[in-house]
């Protein structure tokens, strides 16, 4: 499956590794990502259980979905194996942009 312009996935709010982060279940192409963010695949297990079970920066098989980060994620190179308290869906939808561009906290504006 050819990689899809980062802007044009649908995407819902994920914790990982106590990062924030959108997720969606679509390869993105890398070079369509806006800057500042990091773009990592998730690897679903052999058996194909439904459960990420690893993060690295790229994977060929057993793609599970992609994430999006602001920070970049230490050892995502070498792959990061995951457990399942190690990621969460935080239960709502959001663009690219607002994930990009996080509108400032009230307390940021006093």
């Amino acid at each position: 499956m050819k990689p899809i312009d980062a802007k044009e996935a649908d995407y819902e709010r994920f914790e990982i590794l106590g990062h924030d982060a959108l997720f969606t279940c679509l390869r993105i192409d890398r070079k369509t990502l806006p800057e500042g963010l990091h773009a990592y695949d998730l690897r679903d297990c052999d058996d194909c259980s439904g459960n990420p079970c690893q993060l690295k920066s790229y994977v060929m098989v057993n793609h599970w979905g992609t994430v999006v980060t602001r920070e970049p994620i230490e050892g995502a190179d070498e792959g990061i194996d995951l457990d399942e308290d190690d990621y969460n869906y935080l239960g709502e939808n959001m663009t690219l942009d607002e994930f990009a561009n996080p509108a400032p906290k009230m307390e940021q504006i006093m």
